[in-house]
């Protein structure tokens, strides 16, 4: 017995010094910030290691094996500071160079309109840097600090084209962010401002040509849209003249420039960078275009219909007695009550209401720009011609439905009757003044594709009143492709038509069926032709 009970406080001495072997015959190669060492521990996972250790992980760092791992008898530890930090980068950007052509220079002289500055670019970057060496660098955000401005080189075409004499009275457009007014010929023209920053909001003219009202955009740190001015078209070297009045949806001169009638709207983040008001306003103008108060409030603000937040079109009556308006499912028109006078006050309300004429489903774009009718009222002020879409659809619901129409309406609501189908959106019908052997016509743009009519060419063809013999005067030959878009403007003799035709000014004479070119810049539009 005395030899059993010493066996067995042997064996348990050994199991217990096995034990101890086993505890202290661990043996660990810790490789941390650039160095290498051999430690034995007792410790069971690398955790445990790491904290007897006093080795603190930082948190992106890498442990290879994971914290969790339990330590073997010999064992490699390593761990890879991981440090991710950002940065930001500043680089120019590089301006370009554009050419563009002027009737302000004679032909072929060039001219620099504006030396081009580098903007400036500002990138953040997360940047992964194992052990202190990069490994990743990834691009987080990106801010222009400064817009690079265009060096701009003009070649001059003045002269450049022969000789085209007009019907009669004068011819206001755009051209390079500028207005130009043309009289007699097209030898005989000049631009009305010089800082090549009419957005084309807003381009309209009194019937005699004298007034140009326009909208000049704002800068991209302001916070409002664009500005209102005026400019007397007659007086040669007339500067134009801001008028007290921004952010400007839709504005229009009446056709004796006394009164003029503009809606607003806010500038907003996000495309496509305002919210209209759909609000009304209308006042007074001198002979010195100098406004004159009060201001007389029409509508108050409101979102009318679907897709109202855009906004809409104006167009006065020929007598000044009405306002036509359009929205992207509804035209109509609104009587302008008569001018307050003695008002105590710098603005009155005078309220009135909108009379729809037809309402329509809008137009579904799928895009961050919504499609607008046109409006043009006939010489008589009886009737308003426009494009409807989809007039058989739900005018509450927007519809991709690819038909387009031109309407006719008369202010008594008594007529209300399409005149010309499949003819596109862009189709810009215009009602022209009367002659001495016919009354007035229309005339209009058909889509080349009414399918597609957002991107088709469009032909030029006019018609009766009625909608009744209709004629295509444009393309006629396999050599025409068709405008663009089909915005013209007749003569006060309804002799003579303009049209844009790639970026110039065409005139068309309708007694020699004949065109022939008015300007020579590549980029005019808007033509709007006074008495």
């Amino acid at each position: 017995m005395r030899w059993l009970a010493s066996r067995f406080v042997f064996l348990a001495l050994g199991v217990f010094l096995f034990a101890a072997c086993a505890q202290t015959s661990k043996r660990v190669v810790l490789a941390v910030d650039g160095t290498q060492r051999v430690v034995d521990t007792q410790a069971v996972t690398v955790q445990d290691f790491l904290r007897e250790q006093s080795v603190a992980l930082g948190d992106n760092d890498r442990v290879d094996p994971p914290v969790y791992a339990e330590i073997g008898r010999s064992a490699a530890i390593t761990i890879t500071r991981v440090e991710i930090k950002t940065e930001t980068e500043r680089l120019p950007l590089p301006f370009t160079r554009k050419l563009i052509k002027d009737e302000a220079y004679p032909e072929n002289q060039m001219r620099v309109i504006q030396l081009g500055t580098n903007g400036a670019l500002e990138i953040t970057y997360a940047i992964t840097r194992e052990d202190g060496v990069e490994t990743a660098r990834r691009e987080t955000a990106r801010k222009t600090l400064s817009p690079p401005k265009d060096e701009i080189l003009a070649l001059g075409t003045q002269g450049s084209l022969p000789t085209v004499s007009l019907a009669s009275g004068a011819v206001i457009y755009l051209a390079n962010g500028n207005a130009w007014v043309m009289r007699h010929s097209n030898q005989d023209k000049r631009p009305l401002t010089i800082t090549g920053d009419l957005d084309g909001r807003v381009f309209s003219i009194s019937a005699d040509a004298r007034v140009l009202l326009f909208t000049r955009a704002a800068e991209e740190e302001s916070s409002a849209l664009n500005s209102l001015w005026v400019v007397d078209t007659l007086v040669l070297g007339e500067t134009a003249r801001a008028l007290p009045i921004k952010d400007v949806i839709a504005a229009q001169l009446a056709p004796d420039a006394r009164t003029l009638a503009y809606s607003t709207g806010v500038k907003v983040a996000g495309a496509p960078g305002w919210k209209a008001n759909n609000d009304l306003i209308v006042v007074g103008v001198d002979a010195n275009l100098n406004l004159v108060a009060p201001r007389q409030v029409i509508w108050k603000a409101s979102i009318p219909g679907a897709l109202g937040w855009w906004g809409g079109n104006l167009a006065w009556s020929p007598d000044g007695r009405a306002l036509a308006y359009a929205f992207p499912s509804e035209i109509g028109y609104t009587d302008v009550p008569a001018r307050a006078a003695n008002a105590k006050t710098e603005t009155i309300e005078t309220l009135a209401p909108r009379k729809p004429l037809k309402r329509f489903a809008p137009f579904a774009t799928h895009a961050d720009w919504v499609w607008l009718p046109s409006l043009a009222w006939s010489p008589d002020n009886r009737f308003i011609v426009s494009v409807v879409h989809a007039p058989l659809e739900n005018p509450n619901v927007a519809s991709e439905n690819s038909a387009f129409e031109a309407w006719a309406f008369s202010r008594d609501g008594a007529v209300s009757a399409p005149l010309a189908k499949q003819i596109g959106m862009w189709a810009f019908p215009q009602w022209s003044p009367p002659d001495e052997k016919r009354d007035s016509r229309i005339a209009f743009g058909i889509a080349l594709s009414p399918s597609d009519s957002e991107r088709s060419r469009y032909a030029l063809a006019v018609m009766d009143r009625d909608g009744g013999n209709k004629k295509q005067f444009f393309p006629t030959g396999a050599n025409e492709s068709g405008l663009l878009v089909p915005h013209v403007a007749w003569s006060p003799n309804a002799k003579q038509l303009i049209a844009v035709r790639d970026g110039d000014l065409w005139l068309y004479d309708f007694a020699s069926n004949k065109w022939a070119q008015l300007t020579a810049n590549g980029a005019s539009s808007l033509p709007r032709w006074g008495r």
